[in-house]
């Protein structure tokens, strides 16, 4: 695990999953998207702590606490 991934950021989440262009929240992701990132997730065994959602700056879901 030396030098390996923390975390992990998505981009163009809106491209697979068009429902969710724009979203700013976890909770508001389509049940295929929310899937489709914890498969991620449990694949990997790395959180994914950034999804983008669409073209502008402010189309992102930040999961850090």
């Amino acid at each position: 695990m030396l030098n390996g991934a923390t975390q992990i950021s998505i981009t163009k989440l809106d491209i697979l999953f068009s429902d969710c262009a724009g979203k700013t929240s976890f909770t508001d992701l389509s049940d295929d998207a929310k899937a489709f990132i914890k498969n991620i997730e449990n694949e990997l065994n790395t959180p994914v702590t950034i999804i983008g959602t669409g073209p502008s700056v402010n189309d992102v879901i930040d999961r850090r606490n």
